[in-house]
């Protein structure tokens, strides 16, 4: 029978009867507990070598556990059923004067659960299952400067993959993102900058020239589980990233299957166009590729396995689950406790260097553990499963206006900057790494023009046309229909699909483009 074309909606009918839909739910969190050096899983029950942005339970410390964290008197998300810990570093500007601030956060945080079906490696169906409470893991590598991926920079854009030929740690490369934001642009196609597009911080110069609202940071974490509570030193030895980093079938000894975890945060950084320096991460990372995360699951009255299993709304939006029930004070909730030595440690700045002395190293080799590594000479220790949970403050800074949608951004130009070569070899590889100089500095226009995106290359079409996006404007609206050829046998006024390969990785796949199609436009005008 010759292939209809559908749009995604009307696909998504034919597939609905089970969390293999692919549905999610985006947790908002409005607020943050607090800035602090507290890591209870790679510095446990001492300070931390850098400074982490802390979402979640109030009771977050550097040795609680899930049931301290089910104690917390409020969250700093949107969910009251959640005390789970979420933490990563946050972005700071350094001036050419040497001098940092931080920079403010966008609110909302979110923590995207995507149910992502799959298969075991022996091809048997997995059933999605919620975090006990209790279960740790980390994702990203906090010392990684570089990239051991064919450069310049893997474009995931395309719905490429499997990532079958990838190691896990090279998966995990492919799960960071640093998307520019651009609400302002007007009418006719503009090329998009899709979840996990950009893999390295851009360099100054070309935010400041293509992302007049800033930049979005975002961290994919694995989804399969091999049983164990934790993974040992690391946090990550229990867990592996699918096939397709965001969906597919899971490696072998990995046959369980959680929700996909992913976190994005979107950063001011337009308040610092054009000023010379740098921007640089927390744990003293300027490239990017030592972005990480980490995550506690506490969720009270078994609410997460309820929306596991009744949350299948294709929408993204939390207050469509009937489980959840909604704090209205979240983004007033602030950390309970700190440790005397960090009360009264600057965190925001104008300060002269990172919190804790941490000490920025831009690679290309390894960062250097030491201050701002973990196992720091503060006194933390990295604890297997045995490691309880965690705890932090001091009022994390944010942008004080209505939470802007998250926009798929228009073409970008390759910025120079950081090399994404592969691991380098000898004095060779350090001089053509040091070659790489940024580019002259721009003149900023109040709405700058955006060229081709930096560090990756365009969008591929899929093979045999599995799929196109459809984009037009109207009154200021721009629309989407995300366009998908299968074979479609009709019998009795039944619709049943039979899938291609193609259009079982869109099926996989083509949610993650939808929920960001959604965020990026959810039917608001554009800025």
């Amino acid at each position: 029978m010759p292939s209809k074309s559908f749009n995604r909606a009307a696909v998504a009918a034919l597939t609905l009867g089970s969390n293999a839909v692919d549905a999610f739910w985006r947790l908002e969190c409005p607020g943050s507990i607090g800035l602090a050096r507290i890591d209870p899983l790679m510095d446990y029950d001492g300070v931390s070598g850098h400074v982490h942005a802390l979402k979640g339970g109030s009771a977050f410390s550097a040795k609680s556990t899930a049931d301290d964290l089910l104690k917390s008197k409020c969250t700093s998300c949107g969910v009251v059923q959640d005390m789970s810990a979420y933490w990563a570093p946050p972005l700071y500007f350094q001036g050419d004067d040497g001098t940092l601030t931080i920079v403010p956060e966008k609110p909302p945080f979110k923590a995207y659960y995507e149910l992502n079906a799959g298969k075991t490696s022996d091809g048997k169906d997995q059933t999605i299952e919620a975090f006990p409470n209790g279960f740790q893991m980390i994702a990203g590598d906090n010392l990684r400067r570089n990239t051991t991926l064919s450069g310049p920079d893997p474009d995931e854009s395309g719905f490429k993959g499997p990532y079958t030929d990838k190691t896990n740690n090279e998966r995990e490369q492919l799960a960071i993102g640093f998307n520019c934001m651009n609400y302002g642009f007007s009418g006719g196609p503009k090329k998009e900058e899709p979840t996990l597009y950009r893999h390295h911080l851009p360099e100054k110069s070309w935010i400041d020239a293509n992302c007049p609202d800033g930049i979005r940071l975002e961290l994919q974490f694995p989804s399969c589980w091999n049983g164990e509570m934790d993974g040992g030193e690391d946090h990550k030895d229990h867990v592996a990233y699918p096939e397709w980093i965001n969906g597919g079938n899971c490696p072998a000894g990995f046959d369980k299957r959680f929700p996909q975890l992913m976190y994005e945060t979107i950063v001011a950084t337009e308040k610092f166009i054009g000023k010379g320096g740098k921007f640089v991460l927390g744990n003293g990372d300027p490239t990017g590729y030592g972005y990480h995360g980490d995550f506690i699951s506490a969720w009270a009255d078994g609410a997460l396995d309820k929306a596991v299993a009744e949350c299948t709304d294709l929408s993204g939006e939390m207050k469509k689950c009937p489980v959840f029930k909604f704090a209205e004070d979240a983004s007033s909730c602030a950390i309970e406790s700190l440790p005397d030595e960090l009360k009264d440690e600057l965190n925001e700045g104008p300060m002269s260097s990172l919190p804790g002395g941490c000490e920025i190293q831009s690679g290309p080799e390894r960062a250097k553990k030491g201050k701002g590594a973990s196992g720091s000479s503060s006194g933390g220790k990295s604890k297997g499963a045995s490691s309880p949970a965690n705890k932090s403050k001091n009022e994390s800074p944010a942008v004080q206006e209505e939470s802007s949608p998250v926009v798929d951004a228009p073409e970008s130009k390759p910025e120079g900057g950081v090399s994404a070569e592969t691991e380098p070899k000898g004095e060779d590889k350090k001089k053509e790494h040091a070659a790489e100089k940024a580019p002259e500095p721009v003149a900023v226009a109040p709405a700058p023009e955006i060229t081709d995106a930096p560090g990756a290359a365009p969008a591929a079409e899929n093979a045999g046309n599995a799929v196109h996006t459809e984009r037009y404007t109207s009154n200021g609206i721009v629309y989407e229909n995300l366009v998908v050829k299968q074979e479609v046998t009709v019998t009795e006024g039944a619709a049943k699909a039979k899938r291609t390969p193609e259009a079982e990785h869109v099926k996989r796949h083509g949610h993650r483009h939808e929920h960001v199609k959604r965020h990026a436009h959810g039917g608001r005008r554009l800025r």
